[in-house]
């Protein structure tokens, strides 16, 4: 195997205190929820509105976040609709996805020899499927969040609650190709776009309620602010919280000076509300921008993939863009394992409790299960095929081509066998942290033995490198 390349600089920051950089990760901060005077009757959390009770702890509880890039805050400066729409002549889709279907076209299936060329081809034209498809869906979202902040109530509450869970089971797919205009500038072709789309585990509850008091989302320079408090995370706490409390100290300004107990029921709805419709405004931007990217015209992204090793004015070789598509695949081995997983169940040295339920991924809207199972299938569009039933070339092709067909079969039987766990999974991972353990213990080690193979196995077989966040790591 060829000596590893330089790799971005984001890495995840430990609970301990280590300063962030641009792009950088670190993991959800503790919080403490603050139960002194506050709006409305009761101030407690609305059951099923939220899940369990953060954890303790001191401060205000906003972290410090990238404000994002300039190529993408140019992207979301004018107003979300305009030119966010990707037509479906240039787009590639299919799946039959909720929202998406009539909109995106379907993913073309090569057929014949397999080739390097057209894996790189059958990656840009998935990539470009969940782009479209998450557009379509952001629309709808944006749509809904807009009716909302027109007349708050429950039943625009839970068309834009629908929405975006919509939106998120396209996302969490998408969440696999995190490559190109997705991944971080300091990669190939990078635009920051993911983390502007949806930065977990960089969020903030605190720093989303100091902004409702700020009116922060109001402002021009809203889609430049800190990432932890926008993006797809922000409206999953806006439109699925029911509680009136905050997570933020009570010396926090919003709670010394009273101004978040000076909210009424109604001005706090009203002001969640438009914050929700400024966020998927904003993530609806984003979504345009990438989905443009994808475009399979001259000179986008899609373009300098495919043409690698021809002239690419990114990619020298085949192999090096192989490598950034091969990246995208272990974000199931440290976003799904490490942190989706390994962090509740107290797995890493950041949780120094027996679990950490304030690091499920989906506390408000108690979808974290969903999540994984999205991710998975992610995973299987772009190792097996991005066609119905796994159709198309994927890197499960290249193996086969190069002699280690059994070490493909073997990699599809653990996906599966992480399908079954995540599916055995019931009651959903945010009770049964708690309340059945062992299932989801169950679901981390099948998660595990599919990882296992790739960090060890696969890109052993197809000369690919590992990707820094997987170098050292035995686990």
């Amino acid at each position: 195997m060829r000596a590893a390349r330089r790799l971005p600089t984001a890495l995840l920051l430990s609970l301990a205190g280590v300063a962030t950089v641009v792009a950088c990760r670190k993991p959800p901060p503790n919080e403490v929820v603050y139960t002194g005077q506050s709006a409305g009757p009761g101030g407690a959390q609305a059951a099923g509105s939220g899940g369990a009770a953060p954890t303790p702890s001191t401060g205000s509880g906003a972290v410090s976040a990238t404000t994002g890039s300039a190529a993408a805050g140019s992207a979301a400066a004018g107003s979300a609709t305009a030119g966010a729409s990707t037509s479906a002549a240039t787009s590639g889709a299919g799946g039959g996805e909720p929202g998406g279907g009539d909109v995106c076209a379907p993913v073309p299936v090569a057929e014949g020899p397999f080739s390097k060329a057209k894996l790189l081809s059958a990656a840009a034209d998935c990539a470009l499927n969940r782009a479209c498809e998450f557009e379509a869906l952001a629309r709808a979202l944006s749509e809904s969040a807009s009716a909302l902040a027109g007349g708050p109530g429950e039943p625009t509450a839970s068309a834009a609650r629908g929405a975006w869970l919509a939106a998120m089971t396209v996302w969490q797919e998408a969440e696999i190709f995190r490559f190109g205009p997705a991944a971080s500038s300091t990669q190939p072709g990078g635009e920051n776009l993911r983390d502007q789309i949806y930065s977990w585990p960089l969020v903030s509850r605190c720093k989303i309620e100091e902004q409702i008091v700020s009116r922060a989302y109001a402002q021009p320079s809203f889609s430049s602010s800190l990432i932890n408090a926008r993006g797809l995370a922000a409206f999953e706490y806006l439109v699925f919280y029911g509680g009136s409390d905050n997570a933020c100290s009570q010396f926090s300004t919003i709670n010394a000076s009273g101004a978040w107990a000076a909210l009424g029921a109604g001005e706090l709805a009203q002001r969640k509300a438009d914050y929700a419709a400024a966020v998927a405004a904003d993530v609806l931007a984003r979504a345009g921008a990438l989905a443009r990217a994808w475009a399979p015209e001259a000179g986008s992204f899609r373009d300098k993939l495919v043409q690698a090793g021809r002239g690419s004015p990114v990619f020298a070789t085949e192999q090096d863009a192989l490598n950034a598509v091969s990246d995208a695949m272990f974000y199931i081995e440290k976003e799904l394992k490490d942190w989706k997983l390994g962090r509740p169940l107290g797995f890493t040295e950041d949780c120094t409790t027996p679990t950490c339920p304030e690091a499920l991924e989906s506390r408000f809207a108690l979808v974290s299960t969903a999540h994984l199972r999205a991710n998975l299938r992610g995973f299987r569009r772009l190792f097996q095929g991005c066609g119905e039933g796994g159709e198309g070339v994927g890197f499960d092709d290249w193996l086969r081509e190069v002699g280690s067909g059994e070490l493909a079969d073997r990699m599809l039987a653990a996906l599966s066998g992480a399908e079954a766990a995540v599916d055995a999974l019931s009651p959903p991972v945010e009770q049964a942290l708690s309340t059945d353990r062992a299932k989801v213990e169950a679901v981390y080690y099948a998660v595990k033995a599919l990882t296992d193979l790739l960090k060890t196995e696969l890109v052993s077989a197809l000369n690919l490198e590992l990707p820094q966040s997987s170098e050292g790591d035995n686990d």
